[in-house]
């Protein structure tokens, strides 16, 4: 039987302490989530997949009134993570958490149809969004032997709880969890009591009729032949299934999950949900329900897309220029709304950014800023790149270690119309996009950087770059004032203009102007990563037209 479990494709910074468990991955491979235990509760971990392999996990951030979270699972199309945590009245429900690359929403606590009273865990969604399996401690009066079942909440479009059913027999027989559901909607992996009086536990996969009964569970004896193995989720690309074997992450090619091997059934003594102790009743019974095995005739028939799709990258701006101020004591500007213009139609014209996705903001105030971003957040997909210009005023407050872009209806003894740097930075944590470049010529526009990220090495190739999300930022200056005639903007458009190259990075494209100006100006311009919002090392890549398009 096959027992070759492999972790060749998971790095080093897997293997910490504390047990490894609930892998969640999503249908296109890419996206694996998991929980380490900690004390109370587990912590949640994001890990993105590139040229094949995983990246070190990065830790996600819960907030701190969700105690003991537990079981967390990703939604098929990694926009959701669903998980339980103990509630006020010290029980287990279970809550969702919109997700934007590794920055989460504020969880929210599914209906009183889902959450009873008691326990609820091991939440796992339909790939479609219209159900949600979950488990319910039935019986929590023996500690040592508590019993479980397995339910199933069907959802509107809306995510409003239509009927909640306990799963009939087979599937619940005396005490069953942590169930998974592949993206058939059919096929069901769960773990199950072996029998009644035992507290022995192994991995069952039971598959979905025509009529929507349920087919008799069998065991998944490539899992069962070690202990300690938990349900599998599948990854669609790669065919394999990651699961958790004795506290770390393991995973085993899908050939080999529901794969019969007949020539060591009889090496193997395999283990039954019943409470017959007669040792050839019970070997005949297996080889039977071995015999009558649902089969799956192929991988595609789990619902997978086999053929991995890229979507192609969509080019998003947002254009802000502000000359004009409503307050007296804010001096008007001349350049900034020109400047933003001629950026404007430099994209648009010889760089791939279609003229629909770019927004211009000319002297806007603070709430069509806000309005601007929050419909960006609304439109972005996955793997889309977004440009945000900014020209205007800027402020740094020393007492407050704050940056600020003043908007057209700023003023200048009250911060209620400010936007703050924080704000724009907590846009760009949360936008669903591959890369967010900022590009800020404003006073002290320096204050955007948490630590100002000084670069020496050459940029990696382009297609290296492009692989992994960045949020970088690009400034005229440290916390100094630049000149309304703006020195840095004039050689950002000449750099533009002038480049010959199908591709260049934003990386690329600083290194060529900065210094020259600096040899015709007394600001410093810097380039770096905007800490804490999800970059992974890639840069925004500038894709230049063809002179036919």
């Amino acid at each position: 039987m096959t027992t070759g479990f492999s972790q060749s494709s998971f790095p080093e910074e897997f293997d910490l302490d504390g047990d490894e468990r609930f892998p969640s991955i999503t249908s296109d491979g890419k996206t694996l989530l998991f929980a380490r235990e900690k004390k109370k509760g587990f912590d949640f971990f994001l890990s993105n997949k590139v040229d094949g392999k995983f990246m070190p996990p990065t830790k996600l951030i819960l907030p701190d009134n969700m105690p003991y979270p537990t079981s967390p699972v990703i939604s098929h199309d990694g926009r959701w993570i669903y998980f339980s945590a103990i509630n006020k009245g010290n029980q287990g429900d279970i809550y969702k958490m919109k997700r934007w690359g590794r920055r989460l929403g504020k969880p929210e606590i599914l209906p009183y149809q889902i959450n009873s009273r008691g326990y609820e865990m091991f939440p796992s969604p339909t790939k479609d969004g219209k159900g949600l399996y979950f488990c319910r401690l039935e019986d929590n009066s023996d500690p040592t032997n508590l019993k479980y079942a397995i339910y199933y909440a069907a959802l509107d479009n809306k995510g409003n709880v239509m009927d909640v059913k306990k799963l009939p027999e087979p599937i619940n027989l005396y005490s069953e969890k942590e169930p998974k559901i592949m993206p058939d909607g059919k096929t069901l992996f769960f773990m199950s009591k072996i029998s009644e009086e035992g507290l022995e536990y192994e991995v069952m996969c039971s598959i979905k009729n025509e009529d929507d009964t349920w087919g008799d569970p069998f065991p998944i004896d490539a899992l069962n032949a070690q202990d300690y193995a938990h349900p599998p989720c599948m990854d669609g690309i790669s065919k394999m299934a990651y699961f958790s074997h004795e506290g770390k992450l393991k995973e085993l090619h899908w050939g080999h999950i529901l794969k019969e091997e007949k020539q060591d059934k009889k090496e193997v003594v395999v283990k039954t949900r019943n409470n017959e102790n007669d040792e050839d009743k019970q070997e005949d019974k297996e080889e039977a329900k071995t015999a009558s095995r649902p089969s799956i005739s192929s991988f595609s028939d789990l619902g997978f897309e086999i053929i991995e799709y890229e979507q192609k990258p969509v080019y998003r701006a947002i254009i802000i220029g502000i000359n004009d101020y409503k307050d007296d004591k804010i001096a008007n500007l001349d350049r900034p709304v020109d400047d933003a213009q001629q950026i404007h139609d430099i994209l648009t014209k010889h760089y791939t950014f279609p003229k629909e996705n770019v927004t211009f903001l000319k002297s806007p105030t603070r709430v069509e800023i806000i309005e601007t971003l929050d419909n960006v957040m609304e439109v972005a997909k996955e793997n889309d790149h977004i440009l945000i210009f900014y020209a205007g005023h800027g402020h740094w407050d020393s007492k407050r270690k704050a940056g600020y872009w003043l908007p057209s209806d700023a003023k200048a003894k009250s911060t209620a119309n400010w936007v703050r740097n924080s704000t724009i930075k907590e846009y760009i944590a949360s936008y669903k996009a591959k890369h967010v470049l900022l590009i800020s010529d404003a006073c002290f526009s320096g204050g955007i950087f948490k630590t100002r990220a000084a670069f020496n090495d050459a940029p990696k190739a382009i297609k290296n770059l492009e692989k992994l999300p960045s949020r970088k930022a690009m400034t005229s200056g440290t916390l100094k004032e630049v000149p309304d005639e703006s020195v840095f903007v004039k050689y950002l458009q000449k750099r533009l203009l002038d480049n010959t190259e199908k591709y260049i990075s934003a990386r690329s494209l600083f290194d060529s102007f900065r210094d020259a100006v600096m040899n015709n100006s007394e600001n410093v311009p810097q380039f770096g990563v905007i800490n804490s919002t999800g970059d992974e090392g890639g840069d925004f890549i500038f894709v230049r037209k063809e002179k036919s398009e």
